[in-house]
């Protein structure tokens, strides 16, 4: 790994991917990690600096199991058909490689040593407005999260199928009506020595200059 405070971003920023096959299963994540982790993504910015956001952790064994349950009940048709679709359209192999890791995550979820429910105290709102404010006053915050544990040899994933059975997971663990599950987040020590950077698109084919669909300038 780079040694400057630059390079050291960057190579976090490229490396911290959603992490389904890697985790590992059998070795515990201790608490005071987690929190530390917490205190450095409660510094990320929030709307109206009003700290709204709150994070439950889960390890106890029942608990994860039925949670890992209701994530099932909708993921497992959903990734399921998503699988015969990749399939009917020739079997793309990254898109392939999304769907197998997703359904080997959907099987091991209970096992997972710890879940983490990043949490919001109201609801969203339905215009545009709202919606922009609500997410991107959480969204930076969990983010930070998970680059505080990737940094410290701790994978997640950033998944939200359990939230088409919300209400049935808020009544499992005592959440009010009143607040908002944004994600869940299958959380445990990674296994094997690191993540190669993500292929994505380079940025002058998804960045327009002034107006939409105007490339940017080329720069000498």
């Amino acid at each position: 790994m780079a040694n400057s405070p630059v390079e050291s971003l960057d190579y976090f920023l490229t490396t911290t991917k959603q992490v389904r096959r890697r985790l590992d299963l059998t070795r515990q994540v201790p608490t005071d990690v987690v929190l530390e982790c917490i205190d450095l993504a409660s510094r990320a910015p929030i709307g109206g600096n009003l700290e709204r956001n709150r994070w439950l952790l889960i390890d106890d064994p029942e608990t994860r199991s039925t949670l890992a349950d209701l994530y099932s009940r909708f993921g497992r048709g959903y990734l399921e058909a998503g699988q015969k679709q990749i399939e009917s359209m020739g079997n793309d192999p990254t898109a392939t490689r999304v769907v197998e890791s997703s359904l080997y995550l959907l099987e091991h979820l209970h096992e997972v040593p710890l879940m983490i429910i990043p949490i919001k105290l109201d609801r969203p709102g339905t215009s545009t407005f709202e919606q922009a404010t609500y997410w991107g006053s959480v969204t930076p915050g969990v983010w930070s999260l998970q680059l505080a544990l990737r940094a410290r040899g701790i994978g997640s994933a950033w998944t939200t199928l359990h939230l088409h059975h919300e209400e049935d997971a808020a009544e499992l663990l005592d959440l009010p009506a009143s607040v908002t599950q944004i994600a869940l987040l299958p959380t445990a020590y990674f296994t094997g020595d690191g993540f190669q950077p993500a292929r994505r698109r380079r940025a002058q084919e998804i960045t327009y200059y002034n107006r939409w669909k105007e490339p940017v300038p080329e720069t000498t």
